[in-house]
């Protein structure tokens, strides 16, 4: 093979167990500092091409594998080129919670090149080099469970690349990423391709990775049904959207508030923070019945930390909570103010859909018929794990299960995250349908998708203080935050 092709890969066909095929006749190549990206809707096979190529599908997973693939010399379908994969490759999955193993930022990155045989000297010179480059010097001790969602994405970049591979596999790099931590992956790319690696990556937010002269294979069905290069005639942008690839500028679409509405929510003078330590102070929000509102913000500026403390989970360093014009203590806003985890699977109880559904009925009174009717594909996944649906199901269930409880506020953490463009609207149709029946949401978001489409106000939490923003304002900070703006596909 010619040594400047890092990839080189033609699959008739690849499944799971003794199964049908998942993806068929797909084949690419890949050369020093080139950048192919496969989009299509969500389970179209993308990530099971990755798991093919590099010999995880038949060598890990029991699955089979018909066809070849060859990365930087060495055929990973085997058994003694899958062993010598490791070397060859850096790898970044989708959920950043399901990749990471050690306990700390320093030993997760060492991991690495402790398993590669590297001496103790070299570990600590490299991994201490790259904890740095990515901005987790400061945190290299810290328990990774006290990163937020993006700075453990940036941590698995570090234990995907600290040894220096030739070709690099991103699986859906920005979700859990804000815009600030996308324009850091973008020029993490740009920098790697500058030096000659290759780079793969499976991507919803399409737009984020259209560099001049990028090839895009888009996926329908497990098969390739058409192949692209950037940059994208409106044409070809709009037939990505309509399949569900986020490949165009964000809408601002007008999304009206809630007309005569009541004061539901209002926070004066709150501080938050955990112990000693204060995330942010002095802030002054409220939410009306029926309304949507934003809050935006860096990863790490304490979104999180305030949608729990006004769920109730956390107490006020200072100030107040008013809920329906009531001053209330923390333990009275439990449940009555429900909070949605970035990850939905922390709500489940029950080893079915069906049972989920009982389980609800019998804590919240409400009739299962009730409940199922704002469960569209129900009766097709009844008898289905909660735990296996898809990304856009669980994040539905989860907030059918809090307006199960009849809470008038539902605060919703990330809630488009690793969603392609055909669920987020979806969701947003769910939480407009829930609005109109005076339910209030607040949506921490780094999504401009969320606050363009679904919100009609927004507020910013930057250096320890909250303050109103524009919303068209909101949507074009966070595109030029990624490197982007309205204007760009």
């Amino acid at each position: 093979m010619n040594e400047a092709v890092l990839l080189k890969y033609s699959i008739r066909g690849a499944g799971y167990g003794e199964g049908p095929a998942i993806i068929e006749d797909v084949a690419a190549d890949l050369g020093e500092g080139g950048l192919l990206v496969l989009a299509g809707p969500s389970g179209s096979g993308k990530t099971t091409t990755l798991l093919a190529i590099t010999g995880v599908l038949n060598n890990l997973l029991y699955g089979w594998v018909e066809g070849e693939s060859w990365i930087a010399g060495i055929n990973p379908l085997s058994p003694e080129g899958f062993d010598e994969i490791p070397t060859r490759i850096g790898a970044v999955l989708q959920d950043p919670d399901k990749q990471l193993a050690m306990p700390t930022p320093y030993s997760e990155v060492a991991f690495t090149l402790e398993n590669l045989g590297y001496p103790e000297h070299v570990i600590r010179e490299k991994t201490v080099e790259m904890l740095e480059r990515l901005g987790l010097r400061d945190k290299m001790y810290a328990h990774v469970e006290d990163l937020s969602g993006g700075e453990k994405r940036r941590l698995t970049f570090a234990s995907a690349v600290v040894h220096d591979p030739p070709l690099l596999l991103l699986d859906e790099p920005s979700a859990s990423m804000d815009p600030w931590g996308i324009r850091e992956v973008r020029g993490f790319i740009s920098d790697w391709r500058r030096r000659g690696k290759g780079v793969l990556v499976v991507e919803h937010k399409l737009r984020y990775f259209l560099w001049d002269g990028a090839r895009i294979q888009v996926y329908r069905g497990g098969r390739v049904v058409r192949e692209l290069e950037a940059p994208l005639s409106r044409g070809e942008i709009r037939f990505l959207e309509e399949i569900g690839v986020d490949a165009g500028p964000p809408r601002i679409r007008r999304v009206k508030p809630p007309t005569g509405s009541s004061r539901v929510l209002e926070a004066r003078g709150l501080v938050i923070g955990y112990g000693e330590n204060i995330v942010a102070r002095d802030i002054d929000l409220y939410l009306d019945r029926g309304e949507a509102v934003a809050i935006i913000g860096r990863n790490g500026a304490g979104k999180t930390t305030l949608l729990k403390t006004l769920a109730g989970g956390l107490d006020p360093l200072d100030g107040e909570v008013l809920l329906l014009g009531e001053k209330t203590f923390s333990r009275q806003r439990i449940g009555r103010v429900f909070y949605v985890p970035q990850t939905p699977d922390y709500l489940f109880v029950a080893p079915s859909l069906e049972g989920e559904v009982r389980e609800i009925a019998g804590k919240t009174g409400k009739p299962v018929d009730w409940i199922t009717r704002y469960i569209p594909w129900y009766g097709e996944a009844r008898k289905t794990s909660p735990y296996r649906l898809s990304h856009g199901q669980r994040r539905w269930l989860s907030i059918i299960i809090a307006y199960s409880y009849g809470a008038p506020v539902i605060l919703l953490d990330e809630p488009s995250s690793g969603l392609d463009l055909r669920l987020f609207r979806r969701l947003a149709g769910l939480v407009g349908k829930l609005r109109g029946e005076g339910v209030s949401f607040l949506i921490s978001t780094h999504d401009p998708r969320v606050v363009g489409e679904m919100c009609s106000r927004a507020y910013i939490l930057d250096r320890g203080r909250l303050r109103e923003i524009d919303r068209y304002r909101a949507v074009e900070l966070l595109e030029e935050e990624a490197g982007l703006s309205l204007e760009e596909a």
